[in-house]
């Protein structure tokens, strides 16, 4: 049987054809040698790490200053999520929070931990996914406890604009709701496209921006990650110490890798990073040209991160039949939209080796010109039946 090709995972290690870079790999190494990394770490984070981060998210030309007091790193940028919902949620309040549909489904799965009413705003895919703003501010009240912006975005593959990024902001101040900004994939914008992120936009409102290592320096495994408040008046004091309490549960994240962090965020240098850029953006206008010649679905050109939503609804109206026909037909793993909230689209990752994503074009290919075949055969079969039920009886002579 064929092989299977899973393109459903955002794991950028599944492959082995990105590599980590051998600076990272080394400050690592370093920090295990050097036998200072071995015993427990302030809850919030080492103080090196710390400030290692505040200086990545400092950006004097805009005016904007991050401390390391603002910095707490957390075990991977889930882990960074969940705190921050947690500590900007009141239990007892009746609140709601705000999430983008489609949407990264461990936002639904943490808002629902904590109990708040979720309320999803729509994404434009005519728009290249971008919010659609008349929406936001219909579903923002004053029981609103915050909204999640995703940027870059998964599972669209979008980037927004600085001017969309401030449309945004200038509604949550107006609305005084805080910002969650994931910007885990940070950096990951293809050609001519740039985005600033959350902190640093001249509207400011509070913003709590949450990354990681994971993504851009191609490590998940290594479980490192932070949330960074910005909050120039002061008006996430109660939540400031609330996610310091919060940091108090796991005792800290990985010590060997925070040790490592001010020599990761330093010294891996932009060539390579851009040089990983440079092949996701490859890929992924490979697999947007491919799919532009296949019948029944379409997609937006990915404008950055590692994944693409494409919509599928003129192969099979249903997202999860067809992602396990797809499986059961020709071994390739997608995940179904309904998964991030939107019927009829499938998600993929194209951040497979060039070899593997051709091969599953070519299947992917097959199994939609196949299905729509049959489609086009069981419509005319219909037609036929339906003009011979139509036709005026005559009795034989």
């Amino acid at each position: 049987g064929k092989e299977v090709i899973s393109l459903s995972i955002g794991d950028p290690t599944t492959y082995g054809n990105l590599v980590v870079s051998e600076k990272a790999a080394r400050a690592v190494a370093d920090a295990v040698m050097s036998g200072i990394a071995n015993g427990y770490a302030p809850s919030t984070g080492l103080k090196t790490a710390r400030e290692a981060v505040a200086k990545f998210y400092t950006d004097p030309k805009k005016g904007v200053h991050v401390e390391p007091e603002d910095v707490i790193l957390t075990s991977g940028c889930s882990h960074a999520l969940q705190m921050t919902v947690t500590a900007l949620v009141d239990p007892s309040g009746n609140q709601n929070i705000l999430l983008p549909r489609p949407g990264f489904p461990l936002y639904n799965t943490i808002a629902e931990h904590v109990g708040v009413e979720i309320r999803e705003y729509p994404l434009d895919p005519d728009r290249d996914w971008e919010v659609d703003l008349d929406a936001l501010d219909q579903l923002m009240d004053s029981r609103t406890a915050a909204i999640v912006i995703n940027n870059p975005s998964n599972p669209c593959g979008s980037v927004y604009s600085e001017r969309h990024l401030e449309e945004i902001a200038l509604k949550c101040r107006k609305r005084q709701v805080p910002i969650i900004a994931d910007e885990i994939y940070n950096g990951f914008c293809f050609t001519g496209l740039d985005s600033p992120l959350m902190g640093s936009l001249s509207i400011k409102t509070p913003v709590i921006s949450v990354g990681g290592i994971s993504k851009k320096y191609l490590v998940p495994g290594w479980r490192l990650g932070w949330l960074v408040i910005h909050d120039a008046d002061n008006a996430l004091k109660k939540v400031r110490m609330a996610l310091e309490r919060l940091a108090t549960l796991i005792v800290g994240p990985n010590s060997i890798v925070q040790t490592a962090l001010p020599k990761i965020l330093a010294n891996v240098d932009e060539p390579w990073f851009q040089g990983i850029l440079s092949t996701l953006e490859d890929n992924a206008n490979f697999v947007y040209e491919r799919l532009k010649l296949i019948p029944g679905i379409k997609a937006a050109r990915p404008q950055g991160s590692m994944f693409m939503m494409v919509n599928v609804r003129g192969v099979s109206p249903d997202d999860l039949t067809f992602a396990r026909d797809l499986f059961d037909r020709q071994r390739i793993i997608v995940l179904p939209g309904t998964v991030f909230g939107v019927p009829g689209f499938v998600r993929i990752t194209f951040s497979a080796p060039k070899h593997v994503l051709m091969e599953a074009c070519d299947r992917l290919q097959e199994y939609c010109e196949g299905s729509t075949s049959a489609q086009t055969h069981d419509a005319e079969m219909n037609d036929s039946e339906c003009s011979s039920l139509s036709s005026p009886l005559t009795e034989s002579p």
